[in-house]
């Protein structure tokens, strides 16, 4: 620096230097003053805000009754959002008589205006922030406005417009949005989508069922979502069509709206349904008919416990273990199928239920002792032998220091990939024993003893995957190789 400032004869380095110091000392005191100056800003706002807030709750009826002038409060930009805010609040939580009177409040005032004029008009977080108030305030005035916000080129803007849409709770609201998504100009998320047709249609919820006979691909799906939200016993008919639809996520909804069908309806639907090839729409059909809970679906149930995924075994399990007065004749029927995993599943399903011990004593008493529940008995104990025997199988694999290079490995490979061996040699990806004996492998002994009633070990792999587990390393091109073979 001192060679290049000496090509200048007459240049004076120490005032230069003098001269830069000041500089930056003044630079700097100037961003302080302006921090400081900021700060004491918000301060002052945020006090101004919160007096002005505390008189107008106090005057909140006078003001809404008119006793109160608007002249006296509307000039002031913070006043008049501190009255729209209460106005909103209000609306949220009063009956239709109160939120007519409300809302026409807003529409003496000028307040609905002003808030269709920032959402027009404003930018970035205000307009949003307008969008999501006027939203709220459930008048059909906002549905123009939010609904040109809906081909906005933010993304942000676009989310206020569908949730603003919304919050109006107005079935002509959701017009525009279903509209919109069909013709593929809304690019937003399904799930705000799917949230806000459910609070159009709430209160109507026969008035989606025009859309959803006239849809396609992804918007068919999303339109059955949402009906299955909604559904009630009129819609049964539509639901029965939906129920033969050649995409699963379609049938798969309507086995969710099945659930409030009238039975003469629901549970033949359902136990077509409950035979999908897709195991999500089985899945879907077995929670079903654990909320109709009627003695009908036993034998469906019956069919679906002896499922190849273990979810479906499972949910249809813990549904058959609700039937108290039949708990008997169900295990007899399991036992007679000569299906393990079904019987592992009722179990697992008793022991939760807390009804597995009431099973056994009824079975065990000797006024009742006949060959059915002594052969009932017998499965029950090898059933209870093999589960031990399992779980002494998980304590050998548990890793130890002498595997501590590949401990990190195994317990990711467990967690990650794990395939449940079914009779049809198709093996899926879920969560089976293996990943929780990982867990286990990571607890103190007396969180493992703890947590050993609650784990399943009724998906058991074959030997050789057993002992390929334990001899191999697992890393990533290993859960790789075991995702393939499970696609």
């Amino acid at each position: 620096m001192d060679s290049a400032l000496n090509l200048f004869p007459n240049f004076n380095a120490s005032f230069f230097w003098t001269e830069a110091i000041l500089a930056a000392l003044g630079g700097v005191a100037m961003l302080v003053v302006y921090l400081a100056g900021r700060r004491a800003l918000q301060q002052f706002r945020i006090r101004r805000y919160d007096e002005l807030a505390f008189k107008l709750h106090n005057q909140w009826r006078e003001i809404v009754r008119g006793s109160v002038p608007a002249e006296t409060w509307r000039k002031d930009p913070m006043q008049c959002e501190i009255v729209q805010s209460i106005v909103v609040q209000e609306i949220g939580a009063a009956t239709d008589k109160d939120r007519i009177g409300l809302q026409e409040f807003l529409r003496a005032t000028g307040l609905i205006d002003l808030c269709i004029e920032k959402v027009r008009g404003g930018h970035g977080w205000a307009r949003r922030r307008a969008m999501l108030a006027l939203g709220a305030m459930r008048v059909p005035e906002a549905i123009s406005p939010l609904s040109d916000a809906l081909d906005d080129w933010q993304l942000d803007t676009r989310m206020a417009a569908v949730q603003g849409l919304g919050r109006t709770g107005l079935a002509e609201a959701a017009e525009s949005i279903i509209e919109t998504f069909m013709v593929g100009g809304l690019k937003v998320p399904l799930d705000p989508i799917t949230n806000a047709l459910v609070r159009c249609y709430v209160d109507q919820p026969a008035a989606i069922l025009p859309y959803l006979r006239r849809s396609q691909g992804e918007s068919r799906e999303l339109l059955a979502r949402v009906a299955s939200e909604l559904a009630t016993a009129e819609m049964a008919d539509e639901m029965i069509v939906l129920a033969e639809d050649p995409r699963p996520e379609v049938r798969a909804a309507a086995a969710k709206a099945l659930s409030v069908a009238p039975l003469p309806l629901a549970i033949p639907a359902l136990g077509d349904l409950a035979r999908d090839e897709v195991w999500f729409v089985r899945l879907r059909a077995a929670i079903a008919l654990n909320e109709i809970r009627h003695p009908r679906t036993i034998p469906i149930l019956l069919e679906a416990v002896r499922d190849p995924n273990r979810l479906v075994r499972m949910r249809a399990a813990s549904t058959l273990a609700r039937f108290e007065q039949d708990r008997v004749e169900i295990l007899q029927s399991i036992v007679d199928s000569s299906d393990r995993y079904a019987l592992h599943a009722m179990i697992s399903a008793l022991e939760l239920g807390g009804g597995f011990e009431q099973t056994l004593k009824e079975l065990s008493d000797p006024l009742l002792h006949d060959e059915t529940a002594e052969r009932l008995l017998t499965a029950l104990r090898e059933s209870i032998r093999s589960i031990s025997s399992s779980r002494s199988n998980f304590a050998s694999l548990s890793p130890t220091s002498s595997t501590s290079s590949s401990v990190s490995a195994w317990l990711t490979a467990s967690e990650c990939i794990t395939l449940s061996f079914k009779r049809s040699k198709v093996a899926t990806l879920e969560r089976s024993p293996i990943a929780c004996s990982a867990r286990l492998a990571r607890l103190d002994t007396s969180e493992r003893r703890w947590r050993a009633s609650s784990i399943s070990f009724f998906d058991l792999a074959s030997a050789s995957f057993w002992s390929n587990l334990r001899s191999a390393d697992f890393n990533v091109s290993t859960c790789t190789a075991w995702s393939s073979t499970c696609s």
